[in-house]
């Protein structure tokens, strides 16, 4: 009898592939770059980061985010090679949008109206994304009755706060940002960036999920 199996489509695995490669390569920017007191805590924030992006992408993908990587699955049948250059092309994009970002983040341009509040904006709102994705992922019917799913969602947080906790407070949370500012730690005139960046992250992160939810079905007997 012949059966249809659902499995992540090409497309699926493909924005995985480039998630998972453009926020690994954007954390290890930004701790990289924040100089020698983030020196010693640079290899927990990466490889906190990563863990959590395996975990959100292994399903779909096999969380390949390395070249490397797919060749070897590649040779040893764990992987297709049809794949393969749809992978290498996601890897490489996904790690020099992360890059172009993150020189972003790191430089001031004379064009902008508000620097710090255009970087906080686009801080908040890039790694909310990551915070939303990550939870859609690991709480999905594909990943059901796991139980590291609370770990994943920490470790984002945490690899967050370390990547960006100097760009934009690492807050992705209105309420958080709310008691932060009762509090004076947080300024009440960014109250906009602090709201709205990380619901516009969250609505991104909703459409990733669909397309990412997307299957093909393989018939076997």
């Amino acid at each position: 009898m012949m059966t249809a199996i659902q499995q992540p489509s090409l497309a699926a695995r493909v924005t995985v592939e480039f998630l998972g490669t453009f926020f690994l390569l954007l954390t290890i920017s930004m701790v990289v770059s924040q100089g020698q007191e983030m020196a010693t805590n640079a290899p927990l924030a990466i490889g906190v980061v990563l863990l959590s992006l395996v975990y959100a992408g292994g399903p779909i993908s096999g969380a390949h985010y390395n070249p490397a990587v797919t060749i070897c699955l590649c040779l040893t049948g764990r992987s297709r090679w049809c794949d393969a250059i749809p992978y290498f092309m996601a890897q490489i994009i996904g790690a020099m949008s992360a890059a172009l970002l993150a020189m972003s983040f790191q430089e001031e341009s004379a064009n902008m109206v508000d620097p710090e509040a255009t970087v906080g904006f686009v801080a908040e709102a890039i790694w909310t994304f990551l915070l939303v994705f990550v939870i859609l992922q690991v709480t999905s019917a594909r990943q059901k009755n796991n139980q590291w799913f609370g770990m994943a969602i920490g470790m984002t947080v945490a690899g967050g706060a370390w990547a960006l906790g100097p760009t934009s407070g690492a807050v992705f949370n209105p309420a958080v940002w709310s008691g932060l500012a009762l509090e004076g730690k947080l300024p009440w005139d960014h109250w906009w960036l602090y709201v709205f960046a990380p619901i516009t992250g969250g609505l991104v992160a909703v459409g990733f999920n669909m397309v990412t939810s997307l299957t093909t079905k393989h018939h076997s007997d």
